[in-house]
């Protein structure tokens, strides 16, 4: 075999190799499905065939050169690079001619406020909430969410969700997207049904994506104005004690040039929303399988197959959630209490009381638990331990014995709760929990969450207005 047969033997292999790679590695498909990301064709990440798309077509036009190309001079060889690197300079000023034209095109959603957010005044929009999978390659035998909900998504001239903007109130809301109302209509959000429960006066300033820092600037810029008589300040514990926010909001306005570029992408965002509606749906139910198989430790989805949950048996009220939502809360209480996350949390709730305090308000901090925090002592007589930790083994090493990981998982989800309340308490903070009220209202029969999406349903924002109206306000008609 001569030299130059020998060199293209030699990159053949190389980019053969490659695509091996790229074609014949699968994600792994149940941590994929404990995590709610997408899957395409049944087996690969939509990065992995993003890379399959682009780079597929490169390496075999590169094996076409390597075997059909001719034995050029060093002049042709020029004019051949120079016309290579004009197209793909080509494509790639037109991709980012695409790309800038999108971005000034498109409306935002959001206007930020330093740490805080709120959305254009003035804005109404109306669709469907469909409670579905994130991807279509999900849970074995995936069952039908919550039905379908019609909503009207309606800001007032504040950019905040409310019927109208008012100059004072009786209360106001801070909080994120558990306040705001995500996947319900103007008229099913808690805040308005509070309002009509009790006849006040209550003023909706939660926003989607914001955390505590988030809630103090937005009690300040706007909240105080009201003259309210209850701050009702709502932690959802799912997002609100993540070290990320607040590292995110300590740099307002700062973010990285590849997220501007990359992920701020308004084509990237339109290439991979068409991946995912044209290739998520094939081969996503290669392993719908009887449940006799999928209880089968050696079946690829068994860490996955026992979600989404019944509750109660029989009722076809179904819960899932993801994997990190339940590892989240298996930490030790001195752990969470020591998070960046808490302090911040802690800072924000001292500053609040302190505002509330001058003006002669109330500070109410409200606590919406997370599905598995709600769920998991529900259903802790069904569970298989040695399912449950192999879903746990998905993401971390070193479980407890199957024999006692339930008695030590199950307890840990009250840690959160547990050390905020304590914080409240020494504050002088009034503390009002929803979780044994959704707990007992969904061992009831009342389908509270989403299935698929972690918020409450129009159904658990009649229970936390309900309760409130219980708790905040016929307290203070006992007085």
């Amino acid at each position: 075999m001569n030299r130059p047969t020998l060199g293209r033997v030699f990159w053949t292999a190389v980019i053969a190799g490659g695509l091996a790679v790229l074609y014949l590695k699968p994600v792994p498909l149940a941590y994929w499905v404990a995590q709610h990301r997408e899957v395409l064709l049944g087996r690969y990440s939509v990065g992995q065939v993003t890379a399959q798309l682009i780079l597929t077509p490169v390496c075999l036009w590169l094996l076409w050169g390597i075997w059909m190309g001719k034995v050029k001079d060093p002049r042709q060889r020029r004019q051949d690079a120079f016309k290579t690197i004009s197209v793909v300079l080509s494509i790639l000023l037109c991709v980012v001619f695409a790309d800038v034209l999108l971005r000034v095109v498109q409306r935002s959603s959001y206007q930020k406020l330093g740490a805080s957010y709120h959305r254009p005044p003035h804005q109404r929009i109306e669709g469907v909430f469909v409670d579905e999978p994130v991807s279509a390659f999900t849970y074995p035998n995936a069952p039908s969410g919550y039905p379908p909900v019609r909503y009207v998504f309606s800001t007032d001239a504040r950019g905040f969700r409310n019927p109208a903007s008012t100059d004072k109130a009786d209360a106001v809301v801070l909080g994120d997207s558990f306040a705001e109302g995500s996947g319900v209509s103007d008229e099913q959000a808690w805040p308005v049904l509070l309002g009509q429960a009790t006849g006040r006066t209550v003023y909706n300033l939660g926003m989607s994506g914001t955390s505590a820092a988030g809630y103090l600037e937005v009690l300040e810029r706007f909240g105080l104005a009201l003259k309210p008589r209850w701050v009702l300040c709502l932690l959802y514990e799912g997002n609100d004690f993540r070290d990320s926010n607040f590292q995110r909001d300590e740099r307002p306005g700062r973010a990285s040039l590849g997220d501007v570029i990359f992920k701020g992408s308004p084509l990237r965002r339109r290439i991979q929303t068409f991946l995912i509606r044209t290739l998520g749906p094939v081969g996503s139910r290669r392993f719908w399988d009887a449940p006799e198989k999928l209880n089968q430790p050696s079946h690829p989805m068994y860490p996955v197959s026992w979600l989404p949950l019944e509750v109660p048996a029989g009722s076809g009220h179904f819960y899932a959630f993801e994997l990190k939502r339940v590892l989240d809360h298996w930490v030790r209480p001195e752990q969470f209490s020591r998070s960046a996350a808490f302090e911040h949390t802690q800072a924000a709730l001292r500053r609040m009381k302190e505002l509330c305090s001058a003006q002669g308000a109330e500070l109410v901090v409200v606590y919406a638990p997370d599905k598995p925090h709600v769920l998991l002592q529900s259903v802790r007589d069904r569970l298989s331990a040695e399912q449950v930790r192999a879903f746990l083994a998905l993401r971390r090493k070193n479980l407890p014995p199957a024999e006692t990981l339930l008695e030590d998982l199950i307890p840990s989800m009250d840690i959160f709760e547990q050390v905020v309340k304590g914080f409240c308490q020494n504050e002088g903070i009034r503390f009002v929990s929803l979780t044994e009220v959704l707990r007992q209202k969904i061992e009831e029969g009342v389908w509270a969450y989403y299935t698929y999406d972690q918020h409450w349903s129009p159904d658990g924002h009649r229970i936390a207005a309900d309760y409130l109206a219980q708790t905040v306000f016929g307290a203070e008609k006992a007085k």
